[in-house]
């Protein structure tokens, strides 16, 4: 059986929503918005936060090019994600498409406070610098210029310079003696040595 304490808790309990809308938004819109909400009892609203424009905007994926405007919001009467956005688009006359609204705790939520977490580490930084600042200078004319093949081709002739009375290696030629002399199985092939009658054969 509940206790009085136990409905003083359930009433006091309050429910977190991030609603976001994409698009241009008008001056006023926060305060039709919190006007909007006070069916669910507002207990707290933050001023609308607007990230930059993306090319494709989280949680629009049907969009493109626009920012987003998100507010957190805090009731003392619940409601379902989706059935406060069918409620705020329709008393807004905001499209469908360009408004969002999920609790913290979902899972995509997680993933997006993780990810911005992620992006000010120092890894995240140096992962994302394109240019890689920390690397050390290089000169690209020591590489890649008329000055740095001339100075290869000096080196190669330093080095032809300094081998050219370097003993040849011995060309691997066999002597005529070796020539003439048949292998062991062309011997064979070629039958009995004359004096040498073959064994097989007078048998």
């Amino acid at each position: 059986m509940s206790t009085f304490k136990d409905y003083l808790t359930e009433s006091t309990k309050s429910y977190d929503y991030k609603i976001k809308v994409a698009g241009e938004l008008a001056d006023d819109f926060s305060n039709k918005l919190e006007s909007a909400l006070a069916k669910f009892e507002v207990a707290n609203m933050s001023a609308g936060k607007k990230t930059p424009i993306m090319t494709l905007p989280l949680d629009f994926p049907a969009l493109s090019n626009e920012q987003v405007t998100i507010f957190d919001v805090t009731t003392n009467y619940p409601a379902s994600s989706n059935v406060m956005k069918e409620y705020l688009s329709d008393i807004l006359k905001v499209p469908a498409t360009h408004i969002v609204v999920r609790k913290p705790s979902e899972p995509t939520e997680q993933y997006q406070s993780d990810m911005q977490v992620a992006q000010k580490s120092e890894y995240a930084n140096k992962l994302q610098d394109i240019e890689y600042k920390d690397a050390p200078k290089v000169n690209a004319e020591d590489f890649h210029s008329t000055k740095a093949n001339m100075s290869l081709l000096k080196e190669l002739l330093k080095d032809r310079e300094v081998n050219k009375d370097a003993p040849k290696e011995k060309e691997n030629i066999q002597s005529k003696e070796e020539e003439s002399k048949p292998s062991p199985i062309q011997a064979a092939h070629k039958g009995p040595v004359k004096g040498n009658p073959h064994p097989a054969k007078g048998k």
